[in-house]
């Protein structure tokens, strides 16, 4: 991903800084790169001087100014192809603009790639299996049913297009008390379609549906 990209460059410019003994020893610390609000503060944003500060002063119990440290961390980027210029704004915020020849060549890419474009390699060789909807086999399919089937589909695409095994699956609960009931609440408003006196069981369904039900089975295949 292309914030990783960004993220590796600023990296390695602290480690440069480190080495010249420019910035002193201190644990790495977790580097954002945002997408600023505000079109004039560049491409991308990282915080990373603020925070830097904040591991400095651990480490060495000294006070240093983030806008400083963001001077350092710039003058040490090397920004090859992908950057086209780096600013400091505010305290200490690095605003990167991305080369307008790099984003030019990221069409051609975008073709080639087709749908396949931004898919990652991140779950490689690993197993998911996304359950969804698995409606109640003794009732119609509500509202919910049918949106869960939206986002549970959805779900299972962008896992797959980070690149992992996804399998999908429908849990069918066609056994056990409440379906057979469900079996002879319909096997008897069948017969009370074709005009036999067939009684619901005690237990049995006795929503409207299954009258419905009833009627379209009789429609379909008649007294059999």
């Amino acid at each position: 991903m292309l914030k990783d990209t960004l993220r590796v460059v600023v990296e390695q410019a602290i480690e440069a800084a480190r080495a010249d003994g420019t910035l002193p020893a201190f644990d790495m610390p977790d580097i954002q790169i945002l997408r600023p609000k505000q079109a004039d503060h560049g491409d991308y944003s990282c915080n990373v001087a603020m925070v830097t500060a904040a591991a400095i002063r651990q480490a060495t119990g000294e006070k240093v100014n983030p806008r400083q440290i963001a001077q350092t961390i710039v003058d040490h980027m090397t920004l090859g192809e992908l950057i086209d210029a780096v600013e400091l704004a505010g305290p200490g915020f690095i605003n990167i603009r991305l080369a307008t020849g790099w984003l030019q060549s990221q069409v051609a890419t975008i073709l080639a790639a087709g749908d396949a474009y931004g898919n990652l390699t991140r779950g490689a060789g690993q197993h998911w299996q996304v359950e969804y909807v698995s409606a109640n086999p003794t009732g119609p399919i509500h509202y919910g049913g049918g949106r869960n089937a939206v986002l549970g589909d959805s779900l299972a695409n962008v896992l797959e297009a980070a690149g992992y095994d996804v399998q999908r699956e429908y849990y069918v609960n066609d056994g056990g008390t409440q379906f057979r009931l469900f079996v002879e609440t319909l096997y008897a408003r069948y017969m009370q379609a074709l005009g036999h006196d067939v009684p619901i069981p005690d237990d049995g369904y006795q929503g409207a549906y299954m009258a419905d039900y009833g009627r379209l089975i009789a429609d379909e295949h008649g007294d059999r």
